[in-house]
């Protein structure tokens, strides 16, 4: 297994940096106007959706897809859910009854913005408008191997209670029992990885990928959110709210990767998960290089 690197600070590199801003181009098009009623819902919608951020995950659907010789525009909807439910969940996330946040990439939390009757109905509107996206998409979408029906059900369930929604409700609980690291990891590959192994797998269904190369980027993008996750408890103990862009030390108390393997032990893990990932990457040959060029940046990032 060929290692990824060292953890110095990389960036997303020419290519995946133009990914993202295909993404940021196309959320401000496919998100409703905020001056149309209901005003202030649609306001924050777009308040949580098109703040700054690294649009990791919709730029991982697309790197995909044009990695397997994808590249219809409707790909790029896709792309855009998968950013549409992220912002929900962090809408979500960052409310009293959960992480009880002041900021979110660098500014208010959209409950502190605007209130909080008016951020539940912000998330839930981010992730109606995610499966309409979808819906649409894959009418529109030429598939052979996929149908529009298994867009919007590997989405469902990344968000479902086996899913995102299940990793939320476990990490809640902030119970330590043994065994903690299995529990742990089982929190984060719902809460975190979910999605991210679903922005892959839309990426390769938009593409009419071949299961094996399905499988192949599942494997990558399953290895690739836990470590996300990991290197997210890096940066809550290492930086400051300023670098992080977000609140940190909120996870004070709670049982983390960091609480349990040190920071040493945390970034080893998170290197040794990257390392997975690459390694599934191997019968892609040179085309995924820009998948690499991802795992680098994860394991580099400092917010």
């Amino acid at each position: 297994m060929r290692p990824i690197g060292s953890p110095a600070a990389p960036d997303l590199g020419p290519y995946l940096a133009a990914l993202a801003e295909r993404v940021e181009r196309r959320l401000g098009e496919r998100l409703p106007p905020a001056d149309e009623r209901p005003a202030a819902v649609h306001a924050a919608m777009r308040y949580a959706a098109t703040g700054p951020g690294k649009r990791l995950r919709p730029v991982l659907t697309l790197a995909v897809d044009e990695m397997l010789g994808g590249g219809q525009t409707a790909a790029a909807d896709l792309a855009v859910a998968v950013e549409l439910v992220h912002a929900a969940s962090l809408v979500l996330d960052d409310l009293p009854a959960m992480d009880d946040a002041d900021r979110r990439r660098g500014r208010e939390t959209t409950h502190r913005a605007f209130g909080e009757a008016v951020a539940l109905l912000a998330a839930f509107g981010l992730l109606n408008r995610a499966f309409a996206l979808v819906a649409e998409a894959g009418q529109r979408l030429r598939l052979s191997r996929y149908t529009p029906e298994d867009l919007v059900h590997h989405l469902a369930l990344a968000i479902g209670s086996e899913g995102l929604i299940g990793g939320q409700a476990l990490d809640l609980e902030a119970v330590a029992g043994p065994p903690a690291l299995e529990r742990l990891e089982y929190i984060h590959s719902h809460k975190t990885g979910a999605l991210f192994l679903a922005a892959a797998e839309l990426g390769a269904m938009a593409a009419d990928a071949r299961r094996r190369d399905l499988e192949a980027v599942a494997a990558y993008a399953k290895n690739l959110g836990l470590a996300f996750q990991i290197t997210d408890d890096l940066v809550d103990v290492l930086s400051t709210p300023e670098e992080a862009g977000k609140d940190t030390g909120k996870d004070a108390g709670k049982v983390t990767f960091v609480g349990l393997l040190g920071v040493d032990g945390a970034r080893a893990l998170a290197a040794e998960l990257l390392d997975f990932a690459v390694a599934a990457l191997e019968p892609l040959g040179r085309r995924a290089d820009p998948l690499r060029v991802l795992a680098r940046y994860v394991l580099g990032r400092k917010r």
